[in-house]
């Protein structure tokens, strides 16, 4: 017996990826989209827009570790996808794209010339999106396709995990191959898996021999090791604080009273100044980006011993001389976590940690006026309206610094494109959740500007009746820029307020045939019934001038957040150190 490409592909889809494929249809992919609806066993989604798709695909993997799929035609169905790959990459999410391409015949290469495009919609995805995936290549025959999907499928969950990208010229799809020579090649991925090497012993426990005011920060790569819970019981039973990344934050026990909150330009305030206090940071499965340790990382946590340990040696690089850097696969962390010295006495360390809370106030009650809908008291009130284990996705910018800086310690999951974040990710991220976990109650945050980036997927979730709840922060403007604005440009709100502006979201909901909602009070906003049968949208209608506290500006290090009155002031820290890196001593 003999199969197509597209059967291959389809087959190999039903082995090992999500069974249903999120796709836009084109006639590059056509016969391979034929073959997943002729499949018993799989489904396809047909999305609006392929980075709709993209971005539900992303979203599979962060709620069931099952890895999403698209498909899409040649040229701009390819080119579209860009942006959720471009999620799944920063993130280290696994995620399989296929792509389908002109006939070999018909392409550039095969006719030997350097044009900009032989066949209709020919284009080279598979250059483009090399700097954002572990894997892309465009196939030469079917046997390179059955290839370099077990190749591709191994190297997007193996190692830092990431996106893949598979281009299938149309001549392949249509292509022959013996039944029996697909299947040793699917056979190979059951038979060998993959498979990790046990590293040496980490030994964490040795670096707090001299250490005084330890913290652990715990990264987003910890949880993609699913190890995130034996840290923290490390943590607990030798009584270390402990800090985390946002990407951490939702999957940590936060009632733990050793737990001091997300750091950073957006963090808690508490968090940041026991950053800055300690003398010993150790970071595990964390990028530390400039969102974390701010634009002036010289000045973050400037009398500790830094130790960051990572999976991936060229995110190592990028950090100076002073850091002890560890190339370590967290997977095994579990195994290096033993009892700290018996001279590591943390009781007054933490003392003054409970001290230092009880003086410093977080500001959310500065975001907007007094008798005005905060959007922190928001977040909080939809948040206890929603299901004990719902899953809850956010977008960017305000609406998901207030989402993040208030989320109350819960088991419900939360989750953003952390390092990408594009505006409009929550709406197709929701639908992938919701896809992927028909049996759990799926709500998203978005702002009104971000829900008009991918609006078009209101129609995915009419048509299929997806009951996904999407909550609104509405503020008639792009509320982080604003306030970038603000500070940096006189309250100048350039293409951010003025030349910004908000359709009716009542008119759009009811196009699409979903009930909406709309509250502008905490009264209103306490009296939403949620509908679980079927979607619905909810336009919280904020204050114009709503505010992200806490926040750092950009002069300043993270102990010195805006609002300043709710500072406890550089004095509690070590040596009086300075808020700005211009009040620092020139070294010569």
């Amino acid at each position: 017996m003999n199969m197509t490409g597209a059967e291959v592909v389809a087959d190999f889809i039903h082995t090992c990826l999500f069974p249903q494929v999120f796709l836009v249809t084109g006639g590059a992919c056509a016969f391979m989209v034929d073959a997943i609806g002729e499949h018993p066993e799989l489904d396809y989604v047909c999305f609006q827009h392929e980075q709709g798709a993209a971005m539900a695909a992303d979203a599979v993997w962060r709620t069931s570790s099952r890895v999403g799929v698209t498909m899409a035609t040649s040229g701009p169905g390819a080119t579209n996808l860009i942006t959720g790959i471009a999620c799944s990459w920063f993130d280290s999410i696994p995620s399989f794209h296929i792509t389908g391409q002109v006939n070999d015949s018909e392409s550039a290469a095969y006719l030997g010339a350097k044009v900009r495009q032989a066949g209709f919609q020919e284009t080279d995805i598979v250059s483009m999106v090399k700097p954002i995936t572990k894997f892309a290549r465009r196939v030469s025959s079917i046997g390179d396709l059955c290839g370099a999907l077990v190749e591709g499928y191994r190297t997007a969950i193996s190692g830092r995990m990431g996106p893949v990208l598979i281009d299938i010229p149309m001549n392949i799809q249509k292509a022959e191959i013996a039944a029996a020579d697909w299947y040793r090649y699917r056979d190979s991925l059951s038979e060998s898996g993959v498979s990790k090497e046990v590293p040496p012993l980490l030994e964490l426990s040795t670096h707090f021999a001299n250490a005084r005011r330890p913290l652990v920060h715990i990264g987003g790569g910890l949880v993609l090791s699913n190890k995130t819970h034996f840290v923290q019981r490390w943590c607990e039973e030798n009584s270390i604080p402990f800090v985390s990344s946002w990407s951490a934050m939702p999957h940590i026990d936060r009632s733990s009273s050793l737990y001091l909150g997300s750091i950073g330009v957006y963090g808690s305030r508490v968090a940041n100044w026991t950053v800055q206090a300690c003398d010993l940071f150790i970071s595990l499965g964390s990028r530390l980006d400039n969102r974390q340790r701010t634009a002036s990382p010289k000045g973050f946590a400037p009398f500790a011993t830094k130790i960051v340990v990572d999976i991936d040696e060229e995110e190592l690089k990028k950090f100076a001389p002073e850091y002890k850097r560890v190339c370590f696969d967290l997977a095994f962390v579990d195994q290096s976590l033993t009892p700290l010295p018996s001279s590591c006495d943390l009781t007054k360390w933490n003392q003054l940690i409970s001290e230092m809370r009880q003086q410093i106030s977080e500001g959310m009650d500065e975001a907007t006026g007094k008798n005005e809908l905060n959007p922190y008291e928001a977040v909080r009130t939809v948040q206890r309206m929603l299901d004990d284990d719902a899953i809850i996705v956010s977008d960017c910018g305000a609406n998901l610094c207030w989402v993040y800086q208030s989320f109350l310690p819960s088991n419900q999951l939360l989750f953003t494109a952390a390092g990408n974040s594009p505006m409009g990710y929550s709406l197709p991220a929701a639908i992938g959740a919701s896809i992927s976990n028909p049996e759990r109650q799926i709500a998203c945050f978005i702002g009104d500007g971000g829900f008009q980036m991918n609006i078009q997927e209101l129609q995915t979730i009419a048509h299929l009746n997806l009951p996904i709840k999407i909550f609104i922060q509405n503020n008639a403007g792009y509320g982080i820029i604003k306030q970038f604005q603000d500070t940096y440009f006189s309250g100048r709100h350039h293409a951010s307020g003025v030349g910004y502006s908000v359709p009716s979201f009542s008119a759009l909901a009811a196009a699409y045939g979903i009930p909406y909602l709309s509250a502008s009070s905490r009264r209103e906003l306490d009296a939403v019934s949620i509908n679980e049968s079927g979607p619905q949208v909810i336009d919280i209608k904020l204050p114009e001038d709503s505010l992200i506290t806490p926040k750092v500006e950009m002069d300043r290090f993270i102990h010195d957040q805006f609002p300043y009155s709710k500072n406890p002031g550089s004095s509690s820290l070590p040596y009086q150190y300075p808020s700005r890196p211009s009040q620092l001593p020139t070294i010569t």
